[in-house]
This record gives C-alpha cells, structure tokens and sequence, in this order.
C-alpha cells in the first residue's frame, strides 16, 4: 500500500486501531492522523503515547492528530459546556505531552444558527479557551489546526485566526464540509485564510451530506481545490478521512493524481 505519493499524506486511524494494529501501519509507510476521542483521552497509557511516536519517527514517518469534538465546543455561548471543553483540551494536550503530533486538530465549534450570526460572541468565548492552549502547542512543536465544520464563509475562522497570531495556531480546511455547508466561493476561504491554513482534510461528497468519499468519487472540483490551495497556502499537512480499510485503500489511491 505504500508509495512516494502516501507518504506525503496523513490516513485517519482511531487511537484503538491504531494500537491494535501499529506493525501494519507502520510497515505499510502510512503516516497516522490519530484520532482520540473522549474515552481514548481517558484510557491511554502514556508509554502506548509514546510508542506511537517512536515507531513511526524511527521510520521516518509522520504523527497527526485529530482530537474529540462530540459536545465540545471552545467558543460555546454556554459557559459551562466551554469549561468543559477546555477540561477536554487538557487532556488532549496531556496526550500531546508524549505523542507529539506534528499538528492537533480541533473543531471551531462557531454555527451560524445556533450563534444567531453573532460571530463577536462566539469570538469572545473563544479566547477565553484558546490562548492557554496555545501556549502548550508552542512548548511541544505542535500545530493547533483548527476545522471548519458548519460555517457558511470563513469570516469568523479569520476573525479568530487574527485574533490569535501565533505560528502554532491555524486552520484545517476540511474539504467535505465545504462543500455541505459554505454559501461562498471556495476561493473566498483560500484568500481570506490563505497562509494560516496548517492542514487540509481531503475528501468528497455530492453535496448534500458528508460522504468521506475518495476523492474523484464525489462532486467536489478537486483540481480547483489544489489550484487554490498552492496559490495561497503555505505547504499544509494533507490528510484523507476514511471510514474502513477498504475505503482507505481506496483513497490512498484516488490522491495519487493530485500529488
């Protein structure tokens, strides 16, 4: 399975696959983007943490990792549910502390509906959760890449992002959800975000629900992505999201073309 062209790409792999299953992964050369959710983050074991991290920088391949996002939410109007959220980013950074993930990504959290279109609210909540893990990304070498999820323009991504000027702190472009979800041209969030963008999630749909298809099996105008993506951003991380080992093999291949 492995190639020059996976190499440069991260694959989503759970945390509980991923430890069941390091040896395949790590002799198959693909670079893990580790995804823990909330119950990884409460049963990992720091020597596994570690483990992870050495097996594959001896191999000279590269950790990513995605963090939970079920109920979380960092600029969260609800002041309880943003403690708790960053009582969860605690943990992540903990995990952080022995993985050492090249980049972190967390979700936004801002939906325009729930926010009522009050991106300074969302906003102020934000910094209340950001700038303490901020700091922690500086002191370990990671990069806090964060997604988008619902938005509809990247205005409040940018609102934070200029907000917040550190060279640990950008944005994921996540490609399925721009096309379930923006109201804007996909260039608009390219030039708006342009060399903050840390990372890209690369998958494709038809439009209407986030599919996680291979990319070329969807209606997402991937030629126009990549074009957009080189003329503005600053060499992200790319990373494919699939759901199984089969839709995995799949994707590894159908990314070839565009590397």
């Amino acid at each position: 399975m492995g190639s020059e062209a996976s190499k440069k790409v991260q694959v989503h792999v759970p945390y509980p696959v991923l430890l069941e299953r390091l040896e395949f992964f790590r002799d198959e050369k693909i670079n893990p983007e580790v995804y823990m959710d909330s119950s990884h983050l409460e049963s990992a074991a720091p020597e596994d943490l570690e483990e992870i991290k050495n097996e594959f920088a001896s191999n000279g391949l590269t950790v990513t990792m995605h963090g939970p996002y079920i109920d979380l939410n960092p600029g969260s109007a609800n002041e309880e549910k943003r403690r708790s959220t960053a009582d969860r980013y605690r943990q992540v950074f903990d995990a952080i502390k022995y993985l050492r993930p090249k980049n972190v990504v967390l979700h936004g959290g801002y939906n325009e509906k729930k926010f009522h279109g009050n991106i300074g609210l969302w906003l102020e909540q934000s910094l209340k959760t950001w700038p303490e893990f901020v700091k922690r990304a500086e002191e370990y070498g990671t990069v806090i890449a964060v997604e988008n999820i619902f938005d509809r323009t990247p205005d409040a991504l940018a609102a934070l992002m200029e907000a917040v000027e550190s060279p640990n702190f950008g944005i994921c472009i996540d490609s399925g959800h721009l096309n379930v979800f923006s109201k804007v041209d996909i260039e608009d969030w390219f030039e708006l975000l342009g060399d903050r963008i840390a990372e890209v999630h690369l998958h494709d749909n038809h439009g209407k629900n986030d599919e996680h298809l291979p990319l070329g099996e969807g209606a997402i105008d991937f030629k126009l992505f990549f074009t957009l993506l080189k003329k503005y951003g600053n060499n992200p991380v790319y990373t494919i999201e699939p759901h199984g080992e089969e839709m995995m093999r799949r994707a590894i291949q159908a990314i070839k073309k565009f590397l």
